[in-house]
């Protein structure tokens, strides 16, 4: 089983010691350009992949790390662009190398020196490219670090396209599956269905908020309205709240007053309705 923890971070620190890497080849490139003579085409080029190397590198490493731009993170394009760079790498120390042998074999046919034909090596350069010996031997130098720095890309390499056979697998990168957002989700649907207590008194207590705030009834095995909420303004018929014995609220009877018609709140012609288990039969008039 692989360790994709451990993975990332070696792709991590592959593209780092790419990149610092990559400024080294430069500075023994620039060497090579500025020793006497003409520069070569293979030495510009290793030089400008130097150059290539800075962007490459910033999405390799920057996209896949922010929300916006994982969407350019695609596994299949980041094996895509390490297998396109690990190529030119290849090209890249493999020309210098073929320019570099290709001088001194050269240098040998036409040098007259038989001293300098008896040193050999970046001696004979001269002769055969014009350049300085200097420029010989940093393209050997240049040569054998590109070959270093190819190997780094073919490490990356792998790692994206494990990537990319683990996407086609499972239809996600094995990296994002160490993003904690899913963990998160995870236990807050746990936490929804669960049958905690501690949860279930928060959905009650807002529950009992949600049926405070409009109005509430209780209704006995009678159904005879027992109370009522006095946040909405009364309905012309319907009983008015209660008040307390004695209490100045109290209708005629101890019966609760009804609701007046023809008020600024309620529209007027309403009779009142008959409310169950109450007595409506008439008294006399001497009753109060």
């Amino acid at each position: 089983m692989i360790n994709v923890a451990i993975l990332a971070k070696a792709n991590l620190a592959l593209h780092i010691i790419q990149a610092l890497w990559s400024v080294v080849v430069m500075g023994v490139v620039i060497a090579s350009m500025s020793a006497n003579g003409p520069a070569s085409g293979a030495v510009k080029y290793m030089f400008t992949m130097c150059w290539f190397a800075a962007p490459v590198l910033v999405y390799l490493t920057q996209a896949p790390r922010f929300e916006r731009t994982k969407m350019f993170a695609h596994p299949y394009w980041v094996i895509g662009v390490n297998t396109i760079f690990s190529i030119l790498w290849f090209a890249a120390f493999v020309s210098v190398a073929g320019y570099t042998n290709g001088g001194i074999s050269d240098g040998e046919g036409k040098e007259k020196d038989e001293k300098i034909k008896k040193e050999g090596g970046c001696a004979l350069f001269p002769a055969g490219t014009g350049e300085d010996p200097k420029a010989c031997k940093m393209n050997q130098a240049a040569v054998g670090l590109g070959v270093v720095l190819w190997f780094f890309w073919l490490g990356t390499t792998a790692i994206a396209g494990y990537a990319a056979w683990y996407f086609h697998q499972n239809s996600v990168s094995p990296f994002e599956d160490l993003s904690p957002a899913g963990h998160d989700i995870e236990e807050t649907t746990k936490d929804a269905f669960s049958s905690n207590d501690e949860y279930a008194l928060i959905n009650k207590d807002r529950d009992e908020d949600d049926g405070d705030s409009r109005f509430s009834s209780h209704h006995g095995r009678s159904g005879s309205v027992t109370s009522y909420d006095t946040g909405y303004d009364a309905h012309p018929g319907n009983p008015l709240p209660w008040g307390g014995e004695g209490s100045a609220y109290n209708g005629i009877g101890g019966h609760g007053p009804v609701a007046m018609s023809g008020n600024r709140r309620t529209p007027s012609g309403l009779s009142m309705p008959i409310a169950p288990d109450e007595d409506y039969s008439y008294r006399g008039a001497g009753t109060r």
